[in-house]
């Protein structure tokens, strides 16, 4: 496709959610550019831009709407569709100048269609996974590839069972086919889904469907998955696919039981905890990584000392730190809220404990060999990941972006570790 200077029609795709959105969004991309589209992913000058939002805080869908603006300021001309959960949520928010569609989650394989902007109502979640964008832009490096959607968990923080609908699975030779395609150009595929632990086709889990890609080239890593899912079973699975890289992002939300409770997360921190022992069992050097929410609706300094307590016996190698926001139309909005002032005092003092258990954790990878997957360079440094999620800065003449590379962990820094070439 031209336009009227006889240059190809420029389409950029901006995502500001999950990897679930990232990966509809690479499956727009080879659509468009399938059909003469020229397409792009950073913010520049394009003649549409196509914005997948993000409705897990009131926060992330104000800077859905904000980012309108910003994309008509790179071209006051261009022409906006708006998709993803915070259109969902509310198409009416998103009716502005230069948006010529809002779709919601669903008629992402229309695209073609949206471009001559016919759609300012989303489409209606179906109860059958939706396979109709699938075989995402072709990546070097890393691709995504989504196998669920939806979520029957109803968290009490959480509007996503209501945006994306109840859990959804795709078949599992689908799957397979089209991992194998994507590991005919990029040398890691990240499994994702909304709530990936729930995956199941005709009885196949998400270890069957791990465990099936153990012979394809390119290695396979998991996005954020529950800790329910963690079992001797599933792990005896992962362990026997020596392709699989050893990431485990378990989300957390609180360290204690009680709070826990309230969020209605199907678990005590004994739980979790086991279920970090046992993934350390089969997989000692395994980067635990999770998500916490401070200042949860009531919670008490002994609810919060709690989660404290339980993030040092973890040991995680990451923690992601949220202090939480209200989110209309969720129960927890309807409990007492914690003052901000306290939220900020507490987020303060399990970011400490957290850069320490993480520090730990790198120091003792120090001397020890990985796989380093070559990513990009910067400033005269290679920089990628290790199977089991650190990133690596390494100094070479030779190396190549998406090349292995076995590499000796030597040294923790400011964003990662410093690593020396030792073979490929």
């Amino acid at each position: 496709m031209q336009n009227q200077k006889n240059a190809p029609i420029k389409v950029g795709l901006i995502n500001l959610g999950c990897k679930v959105n990232k990966y509809e969004l690479d499956c727009m991309a080879n659509i468009l550019s399938n059909n003469g589209y020229q397409v792009c992913f950073e913010q520049v000058y394009a003649d549409y831009y196509v914005l997948a939002t993000c409705a897990v805080t009131n926060e992330a869908e104000k800077k859905s709407r904000q980012h309108i603006a910003k994309l008509a300021k790179l071209n006051p001309n261009a022409k906006i569709i708006v998709c993803g959960c915070a259109s969902q949520n509310n198409a009416e928010q998103f009716k502005k100048q230069n948006v010529i569609a809002v779709i919601g989650n669903e008629g992402k394989d229309h695209i073609l269609d949206l471009l001559n902007g016919n759609n300012f109502k989303p489409y209606e979640v179906g109860l059958n996974y939706n396979n109709n964008v699938s075989c995402p832009y072709k990546t070097q490096t890393r691709a995504y590839l989504k196998v669920q959607d939806g979520c029957n968990n109803f968290c009490s923080y959480c509007l996503i069972p209501y945006l994306r609908g109840r859990n959804r699975c795709r078949d599992f030779n689908d799957a397979i086919n089209e991992a194998i395609e994507l590991s005919k150009t990029s040398n890691e595929i990240v499994i994702t889904g909304i709530d990936v632990s729930s995956y199941n086709s005709n009885g196949k889990d998400l270890g069957d469907l791990v465990y099936a890609l153990k012979d394809i080239n390119a290695r396979i890593r998991l996005s954020s998955f529950e800790v329910r899912i963690i079992s001797e079973t599933f792990l005896q699975k992962l362990k026997e696919t020596k392709n699989f890289c050893p990431h485990f992002h378990l989300s957390l939300q609180s360290g204690s039981t009680s709070e826990l409770k309230r969020m209605n997360r199907h678990y005590t921190s004994e739980d979790y905890l086991n279920r970090i022992n046992l993934i350390r069992k089969y997989f000692p050097d395994a980067n635990i990584t999770t998500d916490i929410i401070v200042g949860f609706p009531e919670q008490t300094d002994k609810e919060f000392n709690e989660t404290l307590q339980t993030c040092l016996l973890a040991g995680f190698g990451h923690v992601h730190i949220f202090p939480y926001s209200v989110r209309n139309g969720t129960v927890a909005a309807k409990l007492k809220q914690v003052d901000f002032a306290i939220k900020k005092e507490r987020v303060k003092q399990l970011t400490d404990v957290c850069k320490n258990n993480e520090l730990k954790f790198y120091s003792s990878m120090i001397n020890k060999t990985f796989t380093m997957l070559v990513e990009e360079q910067n400033n005269g440094m290679f920089e990628g990941y290790t199977e089991n999620y650190i990133k690596v800065f390494v100094k070479h003449n030779l190396l190549q972006p998406n090349q292995f590379v076995k590499v000796k962990l030597t040294q923790v820094i400011a964003g990662g570790m410093l690593a020396e070439v030792i073979g490929d």
